[in-house]
């Protein structure tokens, strides 16, 4: 690959973010809930719910508003009634604390830091969050920028968000660009929209449409292509 500019997504690309998520998850669970529910179940409807939050953020929704109020649409589904800013806060308190780390992400950084290559965090996500985690995994370290949808006001996959990256670098063309990314709807939809390369990191398969440049199973694979 000959590429300049590499566009990191974060969570479930470098960061683990789902490990992270369950550990809030449970802990919200076990502080909130008051009916006889399954954890199980309760996770299920949390996860449709969180999964139409992000839909509609991703489609340029603002995003606190609609985090503030995932929780306790997630409750009221069974029938019980929570303060879901405290809820919300609660959780952020927990996931602001996982520094877990995907296999193979730190090395991969280091090596294309070595290259001298540019490296950029494109992330959708709570900017105090984002930047807590980046702190203590150490990877901050590796990015010349990092851009957080809750700081710049604009969400992957819209253009404005790229265009905002495209905006630190007014030397390089879209070419010299690739997005790294696990969302296709995010990160793959979000790099043809902006005209720039992308690998879509996942071990699924799909019939969508959307294609990305590349597909890789794992960051170890994606080590053999970048590196």
């Amino acid at each position: 690959m000959n590429y300049t500019c590499y566009i990191f997504d974060l969570d479930d690309t470098l960061l683990d973010f789902k490990a992270g998520e369950e550990k809030g998850l449970r802990s919200v669970f076990s502080t909130f809930h008051k009916q006889p529910v399954p954890f199980e179940d309760w996770l299920t409807n949390y996860h449709e719910i969180n999964q139409a939050t992000w839909q509609q953020i991703e489609a340029g929704a603002l995003a606190q508003p609609l985090l503030d109020t995932r929780f306790a649409k997630t409750f009221a589904t069974f029938g019980q009634a929570i303060d879901g800013v405290a809820a919300e806060a609660h959780f952020r308190q927990v996931l602001d604390t996982n520094d877990a780390i995907l296999p193979g992400s730190k090395e991969l950084l280091a090596s294309l830091a070595d290259k001298g290559v540019k490296l950029i965090a494109g992330t959708n996500g709570k900017t105090a969050t984002q930047y807590q985690r980046l702190a203590m995994t150490g990877f901050d370290r590796y990015f010349q920028h990092i851009v957080i949808s809750g700081e710049i006001g604009h969400a992957k996959p819209s253009r404005a968000f790229f265009d905002h990256i495209f905006q630190l670098y007014p030397q390089y063309q879209p070419s010299d660009f690739i997005m790294i990314g696990d969302s296709l709807q995010s990160d793959i939809v979000g790099a043809k929209q902006a005209q720039i390369d992308s690998v879509w990191l996942t071990n699924q398969t799909t019939t969508s449409a959307i294609k990305p440049t590349y597909q890789v199973a794992s960051l170890a694979e994606l080590a053999e292509i970048l590196l």
